[in-house]
């Protein structure tokens, strides 16, 4: 039997956020009602997705984001994910 994760609390993203929390390459993870949304900043764009994969649920705040050829594509955290 495994034990569960605590989950971590994180910000009610329509509260707002102070800018400083969103650097420029930052990213950030909250949640907007019951779902966990993922903020990314890249220059003076922001960008909001859901905070899993649709596949396996894997969490793309601890994934890396290439940023090649103007595209934002996640690298996922799980070690069988490209």
């Amino acid at each position: 039997m495994t034990e569960e994760q605590p989950k971590q609390e994180t910000p009610d993203l329509t509260q707002g956020i102070a800018s400083e929390k969103l650097p420029g390459g930052g990213q950030l993870a909250g949640h907007v009602g019951g779902e966990e949304v993922l903020l990314l900043r890249r220059g003076q764009e922001i960008f909001a997705i859901g905070a899993h994969c649709t596949h396996y649920h894997a969490p793309l705040a601890e994934g890396l984001v290439d940023e090649t050829n103007y595209t934002h594509r996640w690298t996922l955290p799980w070690p069988h994910w490209i």
